[in-house]
């Protein structure tokens, strides 16, 4: 009986489809769009959420996160010094296993086997208990001894086939810049779904920095493994005072101050655990391995999916309400003949129903298409063998069910309410039924896109604010040259660069703005105070090749001797509380050879702030040491060049670099690409924002237009009646549209006010931002205006220019 039941609630359904054609294409072209579009979001959330839950006890392993508290300034690092892995584990109870991981993926490392060299960003360190806590799939060799002894590496699947293909590379060697390593063992590829990312996993042992403990300088990421029942919160209780207990003596040496006086000064280590599986949406530290997600992308993304799935059911639910009129004789007849209401329920329901799976179908089909396009705007690897594994086809076909029954569920009952009585008597026509639901379900619709449209203007003109702010240099025509330190002869290379036609400017530093920049601390002669900087190292030219102002004083120079010269930004002058920096003696302890000796610098200029930093971060105190001094370094070369033969420019440079490194390979970057690279998760946002914008508005247009065009039919009889009392085809499409223009108004004027707080809650993870205008949002209330009147106008001028005659004639 259920069978027949089911059979002819999907009969009628598809002649429901057939007979009105023009409904139940945008029904199910607006359904379709909405379940892709929400299935992939839904997808692409659900990896975001599956970061790092793969690991056995995961629960238990925590990542050591630091809080760096400055007398002016506080700053978050994924990186701790080196030696409190060891005292956690010893000192802790509540620890079972600590371990260490170390590494630099801005860094470009060498890699050579035979007549091979490549460059490789992910090589890493790691203590010989790394396997322990993080059980990857170990596919060859012996892991327990590999990283126990130096100078042994560990490479990934996909690795160790692209440099030995169906060799077998245990026992062989490469070097990893310059040094051997014997290939040890062979692992599984980190999944995708990780926080962490290597592909050559070398022994710490091979450190000899790593196995001389510090408790002040940060280098290594470190993780902990507690023991069952332990919480992170009874370990972070405990480690201040292992921080004084090993730290302080460092402190007092360095510095000479006592851990007291240090922290009175302002100064303060706060460390925490993160656990691993919250690192990836819920951590945006300086040093991350990899650049992490965002908890508010996901929020938002979900919500965006959910909405654009309730735009699309309230097409559903519009033109089912509109259309109840033609169903009305239908429902009253049936009535008339026996038939319950529930029965009437379910065969709207049935059809909603089917119309839902039809849709799902659909969907997926269009999946199939977009999904490369969706993968390279998120910078995701999702395949359709999502869509075939596990529990996920009947997922999705509930899912189809659900949103098909909840779409369907107001007309159902809406329609099945009608009374026989009034339906056969034409009464049906004068009552309002869900005028106001409609209305209010096209102004919901139109208030979501005016949102996802300002939303998406306001993140493009955030992203044009950082790439065409002034950081305090110019980024523009600056190729940077990695690996200079490769070069023995620097200067008579610098030299021969400058003299490369194209070439305006030639500098070296340690590092360029964007890049890495190491710590260091000082004090002024004869006074207690610290001051604590970032910094890093800089040639002679520097100044004048990244265009920086120089305030007071002046830059390093080749007519001085500035190998214990210093030159400070205004924020580290305004940290001293010096009016007259230049002159001023700083101490600061430097290690070198012989050990750590204390060094005086003297203040030779003072440089105008600059963005060294994403400008998520304020700018905070940095000190510029010349190469000329004691921590003396130059890894990159900034070349500034003109914009044209840029190619030919580079040419001739990478010659020049095979005749000074020969054997090793040329590398450099577009200073600009790489300071905009940092921005990639927004950018991403903002895309994915944009093209979902797009979707949002199209889907509110089709129902809208499906709506049009049956007021319009409906409006038939007064459309005749106007024109043949004069009204002309402007003043009827005039009738037909100022309606639906008053319903985008009204949700202009819902959408104004919470787009402005969610985007000026987004633009405050900046410390540089553009500011909010009111014309982004009244652009996006006008595009969509004019996008909703054309899409009605079509309707209104077809009615408009009927023929009053044919208008007039019947019903």
């Amino acid at each position: 009986m259920l069978k027949i039941m089911l059979k002819n609630y999907l009969k009628i359904a598809f002649r429901s489809l057939l007979k009105n054609k023009v409904y139940s294409v945008i029904n199910i072209a607006g359904l379709s769009v909405g379940m892709a579009c929400c299935v992939l979001i839904l997808f692409h959330v659900q990896d975001e959420l599956s970061f790092d839950n793969f690991h056995e006890n995961g629960d238990r392993i925590y990542r050591v996160a630091l809080e760096r508290i400055y007398p002016n300034h506080v700053n978050n690092y994924a990186i701790i010094p080196s030696g409190f892995a060891e005292v956690f584990a010893s000192d802790l109870p509540e620890v079972k296993q600590s371990t260490r991981l170390l590494g630099f993926p801005n860094f470009t490392n060498i890699v050579e086997y035979e007549d091979q060299m490549f460059e490789e960003r992910y090589v890493f360190f790691a203590d010989s208990n790394f396997f322990d806590l993080f059980q990857y799939d170990i596919l060859q060799g012996d892991v327990d001894a590999a990283l126990r002894n130096p100078n042994t590496v560990i490479l990934t699947e996909s690795t160790t086939e692209k440099y030995f293909g169906d060799e077998n590379p245990i026992g062989k060697t490469i070097q990893i810049n310059d040094q051997d390593n014997e290939v040890a063992g062979v692992m599984q590829d980190i999944p995708d779904n990780s926080h962490m990312k290597f592909d050559f996993l070398a022994s710490s042992t091979s450190l000899g920095f790593v196995q001389q403990p510090s408790y002040t300088s940060f280098s290594t990421y470190t993780y902990l493994e507690l023991v069952e029942g332990a919480t992170p919160e009874q370990v972070e209780a405990k480690i201040p005072d292992i921080v004084k207990r090993y730290a302080s003596g460092q402190i007092e040496r360095d510095l000479g101050l006592s851990y007291e006086e240090y922290t009175a000064a302002g100064n303060g280590y706060n460390y925490f655990l993160q656990a691993i599986g919250d690192i990836h949406l819920h951590s945006n530290l300086e040093s991350e391995i990899k650049p992490n997600g965002s908890i508010i992308y996901v929020y938002i993304l979900s919500s965006i999916a959910f909405v654009i799935l309730v735009i699309a059911g309230i097409n559903f639910v519009n033109l089912a309400t509109a259309r109840s009129s033609d169903r009305a004789r239908e429902v009253g007849i049936r009535k008339v003949m026996g038939s319950p209401r529930s029965q009437l329920i379910r065969q709207f329901l049935s059809e909603s129903a089917f119309i839902s799976l039809i849709s799902l179908v659909i969907a997926i089909g269009i999946i199939q298409i977009v999904l490369p396009v969706f993968n390279n705007l998120a910078g995701k690897q999702l395949s359709m063998d999502l869509f075939i594994t596990g529990s996920t086809p009947f997922i999705l076909l509930g899912f189809a069910l659900v949103v098909g029954l909840l779409a369907g569920i107001y007309p159902a009952f809406y329609i099945s309410s009608l009374q026989p009585v009034d339906v056969l008597k034409g009464k049906l026509r004068s009552k309002s039924g869900g005028l106001w639901l409609r209305n209010g379900l096209v102004v919901f619709q139109f208030a979501i896109s005016i949102i996802l449209i300002s939303g998406t203007f306001v993140v493009f003109n955030q992203m044009d604010f950082i790439q065409n702010t002034r950081l305090g240099f110019d980024k523009e025509n600056v190729i940077v040259i990695d690996r200079a330190n490769n070069v023995e002869q620097i200067e008579a290379f610098k030299d021969e660069l400058q003299r490369i036609p194209g070439v305006s400017e030639v500098a070296g530093a340690s590092t360029v703005p964007g890049g890495i920049f190491f710590g260091i601390q000082f004090q002024q002669q004869g006074g207690a105070d610290v001051l604590t900087t970032k910094g890093f190292t800089a040639d002679d030219h520097f100044f004048e090749t990244m265009e920086m102002n120089i305030l007071k004083g002046r830059a390093f120079s080749e007519d001085f001797n500035d190998s214990l010269s210093i030159v400070l930004n205004q924020t580290a002058v305004q940290s001293l509380g010096i009016d007259n920096p230049i002159g001023t003696i700083l101490q600061s302890s430097v290690t070198i050879n012989t050990g750590t000796v204390l060094v005086p610098l003297t203040i030779v200029g003072v440089v105008e702030d600059f963005n060294f930093e994403s400008l998520r971060a304020p700018i905070t105190p940095l000190a510029i040491l010349s190469t000329e001094g004691p921590l003396g370094f130059q890894v990159s070369l900034p070349v500034r060049f003109s914009n044209q033969n840029i190619q030919q420019t580079i040419a001739q440079i990478e010659d020049t670099w095979n005749e000074f490194a020969p054997g090793t390979l040329f590398s450099y970057s577009f200073l600009d690409n790489d300071l905009n690279a940092q921005y990639e998760a927004e950018q991403a946002a903002g895309n994915i924002f944009g093209v979902f914008a797009i979707v949002a508005i199209v889907i509110a247009c089709v129902g809208l237009f499906g709506l049009a065009a049956f007021m319009a039919f409906q409006r038939t009889k007064e459309i005749g009646v106007r024109k043949v009392l004069g009204a002309s085809v402007p003043n009827v499409i005039l009738l037909l549209s100022k309606d639906f223009a008053k319903l985008v108004g009204i949700a202009f004027l819902i959408a104004l006010p919470t787009a402005w707080l969610l985007m000026q809650n987004w633009l405050e993870n900046f410390a540089y931002r553009t500011d909010l205008s009111l014309m982004t949002f009244v652009a996006a209330g006008i595009i969509t205006l004019i996008i909703a009147c054309i899409t009605v106008s079509y309707q209104a001028i077809s009615a408009a220019l009927k023929n009053p005659v044919n208008s007039l004639r019947s019903e």
